[in-house]
């Protein structure tokens, strides 16, 4: 280990197995040491610089942690780090520093970097199969009965509900595709408006009432306009199915907007109960799952789309209290 100098300090570190640094917080918070197993895995050469600018020049990329960053360090929050996919994911640990003591960020890799499964982020055979056996057999025995219904019956309303069930099945299929093959579905090269790929992608839900408002200009983007369209899909889909109670989502209103920050990009929140902040971190997981019923995929797919583009997206808090997904690094072309 390196910059420390205290006994305690020294045995919190070294004796933690995986990478660990030290930091303070004076102007911004300062990376002071970092111990051996942090020099190996993530690099060397960031004492002394802030935590932030030596994340960048490490080459790891935050993930879920509400911004701005430096409020997560002072706060002790939990978020995840990664570099480019296919390389090293971590979950990090914050113990923040009280009265101007020492902090601590303690990095542990994920389930899938220590077995040396591949990239973390890409399903796993296991909930593959779950996908494929349990999601796809409700849709496929709605679509089956509603058939033999409307067959004998000849009730328009019965092949609605068989249309439905197949688009319901198509997009099971779209994102485990999309979690699976990365970089062969991303083709960011148009100029892509924002706004109006979002506004379309609302016509797709069922909203079952809840609203759509925008707040500012949504940016242009250098984008692929299916992906971002499937971004604002899930994330609008999520507002829908968890934004309020008991399955009624007459009064939920969800609102796009420009970020009000240096940050360049933009959110969707919604005014429902929201996520718990231990939770956060956790929604992007493929196969977590709020609900008996959810695949665990779409904000999984999110987050992958995001990370394809070059953006960063963090599940956060809205104003009214409910969910807010924040995407940043979102250039103009």
């Amino acid at each position: 280990m390196t910059g420390e100098t205290t006994d305690a300090q020294s045995v919190r570190i070294d004796q933690y197995p995986d990478p660990a640094c030290s930091y303070v917080i004076d102007d911004v918070p300062t990376v002071t040491g970092v111990n051996d197993a942090f020099a190996t895995q993530l690099g060397t050469g960031v004492e002394g610089e802030p935590v932030a600018r030596a994340f960048e020049s490490l080459g790891l990329c935050v993930r879920g942690a509400g911004p701005p960053f430096a409020a997560c360090l002072e706060h002790g929050d939990t978020f995840r780090v990664r570099r480019s996919p296919g390389e090293s994911a971590y979950v990090v640990q914050t113990v923040a520093p009280e009265d101007g003591t020492t902090g601590f960020l303690f990095f542990t890799a994920t389930e899938d970097e220590q077995s040396g499964a591949g990239r973390p982020d890409t399903l796993g055979i296991d909930h593959v199969a779950s996908v494929v056996s349990h999601d796809l057999r409700n849709p496929l025995d709605v679509a089956k009965a509603r058939l033999r219904a409307g067959r004998e019956l000849g009730e328009e309303e019965h092949f609605e509900h068989v249309a439905r069930a197949h688009e319901r099945m198509e997009r099971i299929i779209q994102d485990v595709l999309t979690l699976a093959r990365g970089e062969e579905v991303i083709e960011p090269d148009e100029v892509v408006d924002l706004a109006a790929v979002a506004t379309a992608a609302w016509e797709t839900v069922e909203t079952n009432g809840a609203a759509l408002t925008t707040e500012g200009d949504l940016p242009t983007a250098t984008a692929d306009p299916g992906r971002v369209s499937r971004l604002f899909e899930n994330l609008f889909r999520n507002a829908v199915e968890h934004g309020a109670p008991d399955g009624d989502h007459r009064t939920v209103t969800v609102t796009i907007g420009t970020l009000a920050s240096e940050a360049d990009g933009f959110y969707v929140a919604d005014d429902g109960p929201g996520i718990a902040p231990p939770d956060r971190p956790r929604v992007f997981e493929p196969g977590y799952s709020s609900e008996d019923h959810g695949t665990g995929l779409g904000l999984a797919i999110v987050e992958q789309i995001a990370d394809l583009h070059g953006w960063s997206i963090a599940a956060t808090g809205s104003a009214e209290g409910g969910a807010r997904f924040e995407i940043t690094g979102v250039e103009s072309p």
